[in-house]
């Protein structure tokens, strides 16, 4: 299957540990991307946040920033 042309730059993955962005990229970054909801915005042209999780729920509100884990 084909890899999401985001994959390389989607900033969502620094918010997880190693395991979690493994997850998420078997699930949508590696063959079923048309269902992530970052890459259907990205593709209507809307800005997409970054605490926009693939299936559409959010890592936190807008005032509570986690830190990263670079």
């Amino acid at each position: 299957m084909e890899d999401c042309q985001y994959l390389e730059k989607c900033p969502v993955f620094r918010y997880f540990k190693h395991y979690a962005q493994v997850v998420y990229m078997e699930m949508y970054c590696q063959g079923n991307y048309q269902q992530c909801r970052r890459y259907q915005l990205r593709q209507d042209g809307q800005p997409v946040p970054d605490n926009l999780l693939p299936h559409g729920g959010t890592l936190w509100d807008d005032q509570a920033r986690p830190p990263t884990f670079d």
